[in-house]
């Protein structure tokens, strides 16, 4: 079609066309944009039940791995501190006097490879165990303590061979009964975590394929409700992408809707059981507390239900606008 201008030498005449600048189009595009997501987000209301009903099968989905994610960087969080204590504990011989204890636990003093030494007694033992263990009764009708004295040596070089050449060496010490690495224990916690770590990998993949086939079936019932409707447009010249576009907003709502609502339930989880678990550190002296996704987390969470949510309606109307496609 010709492109017909008026010059300041010759005078308008006949039909002018118009011509859209960039800007006019920039401002069309958005406006369009626009006018299709209030309409999609009144369809999307217009089945408050169903609409909700899909939204928290999403939300499950969704807060199930966020909230082990969040479990395990709490544990973790946890055992950092443990990591860098490569603690040794000797298991003192119950028949060694006052005396013979405190004589021995001078003499680690001045071993060059040990950097501390704390000796917890029987009878400091055996309070503290009253204490935080709740069985004083049981104890009370003792009639010796049965706890031996513990010494708890920080080595200086921290090395894995260096730490297990030197508990074999304290070992072998005639006053000790027994001496626990403590590095011992959270290697084998790491590795335990790191294989839960895995599993909840592949736990959050299979629930992100259900959400996938949850959102993609919504949208193409929604799309064959529609099918009248899309092969008319079609006929008109309507794009592929003018019919994807509303399906598109459609599954944005669902994946957000959905992030929002997963990002309530692991908060309010955490909340109720902030207070137990507070009670817990305190018996172990700590003031350890459980944290959230916070705001990268939850952004996290928010741009994972975005994508699920557009990556599922634009299969669902990709396969259905192919089917339209003449073979």
């Amino acid at each position: 079609m010709s492109d017909f201008r008026a010059s300041s030498a010759h005078p308008k005449r006949g039909a002018e066309q118009h011509v859209l600048t960039k800007q006019d189009q920039r401002r069309h595009w958005f406006q369009h944009h626009g006018e299709v997501a209030k309409d999609c987000l009144r369809q999307w209301l217009s089945a408050p039940t169903a609409t909700l009903m899909t939204i928290l099968v999403l939300a499950v989905a969704l807060a199930l791995p966020s909230f082990l994610f969040t479990s395990l960087a709490n544990i973790t969080r946890l055992t950092a501190s443990w990591d860098d204590e490569n603690k040794i504990s000797l298991y003192l011989h119950t028949d060694l006097s006052q005396s013979q204890i405190e004589s021995f636990s001078q003499r680690l003093l001045l071993r060059a490879d040990l950097i501390a030494v704390d000796l917890v007694d029987a009878e400091q033992g055996l309070l503290e165990f009253k204490q935080y263990s709740g069985f004083s009764d049981v104890l009370d009708s003792l009639q010796q303590n049965p706890l031996p004295a513990v010494i708890s040596v920080l080595a200086k070089d921290t090395g894995e061979q260096s730490l297990e050449k030197l508990q074999q060496q304290l070992y072998a010490l005639p006053q000790v009964e027994q001496a626990v690495l403590d590095l011992q224990w959270i290697k084998r916690l790491n590795a335990m975590l790191l294989v839960l770590q895995r599993a909840i990998i592949a736990l959050s993949l299979l629930l992100a394929c259900a959400v996938l086939l949850i959102i993609g079936n919504t949208i193409r019932l929604n799309v064959e409700s529609r099918r009248d409707e899309i092969l008319v447009a079609k006929l008109m010249g309507a794009t592929n992408a003018w019919v994807r576009r509303p399906f598109l907003y459609t599954g944005i709502f669902y994946g957000v809707t959905a992030s929002i609502a997963a990002w309530l339930i692991i908060e309010m989880s955490l909340i109720v059981m902030q207070n137990p678990v507070l009670q817990l550190s305190l018996l172990y002296q700590s003031n350890f507390k459980l944290i959230g996704l916070g705001g990268i987390g939850g952004l996290l969470l928010l741009l994972v239900g975005l994508s699920l949510g557009l990556l599922a309606a634009f299969i669902s109307v990709n396969k259905f606008l192919n089917q339209l496609e003449p073979k």
